[in-house]
């Protein structure tokens, strides 16, 4: 019979092959045949401002939207405006590619394709993670594995990976984020191992742009249900006290993603929100714009964003009514319209819907494929999506995570309770992000909603993993002993499953 040791062993060399065997194919996936990955829109230069870097073009080839230039080199002086430079996460991996750059023999001061080795390893290492904390067969267990790089490596996010925009980070964030969650039912090492990777996931998601910063909720509230024993914060109330500081952290790095915005996209982001997502969903623009706190004729703007010919801040009055361009303001008014407030949510299903926006290209100019050509090597996921809908897709995502609340209150065993879990929280950051893309900034809403479709392939994926989470009385779970000694005993209604043996530990959500 095997020993508790051998069947760790066994746990350990799974994560192992399968985080290996995740970080090798997205290699594959991302270089072969040739490398893939997002042609820049703009966005990208000012982030990579913050490096004082430049795209390298070749002559004669269009720079934006078409081709995916990997390369870059040092900006010439005076070549970047510090004031619209993009603050965030994102940075920090950029950075670590430029360092990686020269040791994988790449050309300039960067080259986008370290970046996309960096994921892969990235991913490895959230691939182990998560999978160290399932249970089950063998064969259960790869399905997981399988089916959560099926959505992660779906050309609908991939495609990042080689990318200079900030959506990598809270990408690579959040996947780090809830598979460090699923260890809050372990072992108290396990805990305090999970509670790290989650925390530094979370704060690399919250952080890698302004949008992402509303992720911290979600994140809160699971931290919230988790008790983390720690030296002598082990028994009781004081089981909180590390989750509690893990929480603080990320809210720290919200903020101040938050605060780190340039002060002219508070303006223009807002601007935007009116002009193009309000005045074009009201029945009477004139009207709508004077609820707003504008001059009725201001309606003329409908639909001109802040990149538009003539556009709203070209106005001669502008001056006098900028400080209306605030989300305290865009809030009143929702608030005060809900037909206008429907029909904004109601047109980005949509564009939840189309999963992938369809304007940028992935190939660099070299693959000798026509410019704005998209890859799909690995596009299932997106599918999936695009054949349910937004409404639907968001219907099933809002079922699993109201379904897995009264699952989690039933559930004894810790360490399917730290699985049900992320089911809600994976929901809840799919609705936080949705909402927050789509009424707070009302242009390029489907590239803006891509956290919002990730976390719904999580949520799905969370679901299914529940099955292959274990319980309390199988393999590899901590003696009851060290459960009452942390002071971690779940409480017992007359709902709780019957199923978990006397004594088990405590949930780690909960």
């Amino acid at each position: 019979m095997n020993t508790a040791r051998d069947r760790l062993g066994l746990r350990h060399r799974f994560a192992l092959c399968a985080g290996a065997a995740a970080g090798g194919l997205m290699a594959v996936r991302l270089f072969v045949p040739s490398p893939v990955g997002m042609a820049d829109n703009g966005d990208g230069f000012r982030r990579m401002c913050s490096l004082d870097a430049v795209t390298l073009v070749p002559p004669g080839v269009e720079q934006w939207l078409r081709f995916a230039h990997f390369t870059y080199t040092r900006a010439p002086r005076d070549g970047c405006d510090p004031a619209q430079v993009y603050p965030g996460s994102g940075n920090w991996l950029l950075r670590a590619a430029e360092v990686l750059s020269g040791p994988l023999g790449l050309p300039g001061v960067l080259d986008l394709r370290a970046l996309a080795v960096l994921f892969c390893v990235l991913i490895a290492g959230a691939f182990a993670l998560f999978a160290a904390a399932l249970r089950g067969s063998v064969l259960r267990r790869s399905v997981v594995c399988a089916l959560l790089f099926l959505v992660v490596a779906d050309s609908t996010f991939a495609g990042y990976a080689a990318s200079p925009y900030g959506e990598l980070a809270g990408l690579t964030g959040m996947v780090w984020a809830l598979a460090g969650a699923v260890h809050l039912g372990g072992a108290p090492a396990a805990r305090v191992a999970g509670l790290l990777a989650c925390t530094a996931g979370a704060v690399v998601a919250v952080a890698s742009k302004a949008q992402s910063a509303t992720m911290a909720v979600p994140f809160l509230v699971l931290l919230a249900l988790a008790r983390v024993p720690v030296g002598r914060w082990r028994a009781g109330w004081r089981g909180r006290i590390a989750p509690a500081l893990a929480a603080v952290v990320i809210v720290g790095a919200a903020v101040g993603e938050i605060a780190a915005q340039p002060g002219q996209f508070r303006r223009i982001n807002p601007t935007e929100t009116v002009f193009v997502g309000l005045l074009p969903r009201s029945d009477d623009p004139r009207e709508a714009a004077a609820d707003l706190g504008l001059p009725a004729d201001f309606a003329r703007y409908e639909g001109r964003s802040w990149w538009a010919e003539d556009p709203p801040q070209s106005d001669p009055r502008w001056a006098r009514y900028e400080d209306r361009m605030t989300y305290g303001n865009i809030a009143s008014f929702l608030v005060t319209h809900p037909v206008v407030t429907a029909r904004v949510a109601y047109d980005a299903l949509d564009d939840f819907g189309a999963a992938r926006p369809d304007y940028l290209g992935s190939y660099p100019p070299e693959a000798g494929l026509p410019p704005g050509a998209q890859e799909s090597r690995l596009a299932l996921f997106g599918a999936l999506v695009r054949d349910l809908g937004g409404g639907l897709t968001l219907a099933l995502v809002t079922v699993l995570g109201a379904a897995a609340v009264p699952w989690w209150r039933r559930t004894a065993d810790p360490r399917r309770r730290a699985f049900v879990a992320t089911v809600p929280c994976a929901a809840a950051l799919t609705w936080t992000q949705f909402l927050t893309a789509v009424y707070g900034e009302a242009i390029e809403n489907t590239k803006h909603l891509v956290f919002a479709v990730l976390a719904a392939g999580l949520t799905l994926v969370m679901a299914v993993a529940v099955s292959a989470a274990g319980t309390g009385s199988g393999a590899g779970a901590p003696p009851a002993r060290d459960a009452d000694r942390d002071g971690l005993a779940p409480e017992r209604g007359a709902g709780a499953e019957r199923t978990a043996p006397a004594g088990a530990a405590a949930s780690g959500a909960g």
